[in-house]
């Protein structure tokens, strides 16, 4: 699995998210957060993450001789896509891009296959919206997305509220 598929991974991305959030967690404090997650389940996640490099281990201590973990972001992954886009590498984009839309995909087959299909209901869809903008008006509208956005990471798990990944795309300026 690729390092782009482990953040359209639901589950993933929650973990991911926490992790950013605090600056560091343990797998005690991700359980306690997300409490629908099994251990064993948490454990297999984080394995996954460390081996695809999107987290490290930030430091361990011993508590009843128990070796606890301290989990953080392993920025040298998003150095490479930095390194990506700065440098206007285009096979590495389109690279990043297919892992994005693999994983979509992923998510929306596993859906589709469900027994418990409920489009309607369940709140899925996707649409286009043909829009002419300037460059700066682009980026005034994703601040005002994202500011409408944030609030939603940031809500706790709750009977009524399920996970869902919201996901945009912004098309080449067609010319």
């Amino acid at each position: 699995m690729n390092q782009i598929e482990h953040l359209i991974n639901p589950t993933r991305a929650q973990i991911f998210f926490e992790i950013v959030k605090n600056e560091q967690s343990t797998a005690k404090k991700l359980l306690e957060k997300f409490p629908e997650i099994s251990q064993p389940t948490l454990y297999r996640h984080l394995k996954a993450m460390l081996d695809g490099g999107i987290i490290m281990v930030a430091g361990e201590r011993r508590i009843r001789g128990v070796v606890e973990k301290s989990y953080s972001i392993n920025n040298t992954w998003t150095a490479d896509v930095e390194r990506i886009v700065t440098e206007n590498d285009g096979e590495g984009y389109m690279q990043l891009f297919l892992q994005y839309i693999t994983g979509v995909i992923s998510e929306y087959r596993s859906y589709c296959e469900s027994a418990n299909l409920d489009i309607i209901n369940d709140g899925t869809g996707f649409s286009t919206a043909p829009i002419y903008a300037t460059t700066a008006e682009l980026h005034e509208a994703m601040i005002k997305i994202n500011e409408i956005i944030m609030p939603l990471v940031q809500n706790e798990k709750t009977p009524e509220r399920e996970l869902r990944n919201l996901c945009t795309i912004i098309t080449p300026p067609k010319k």
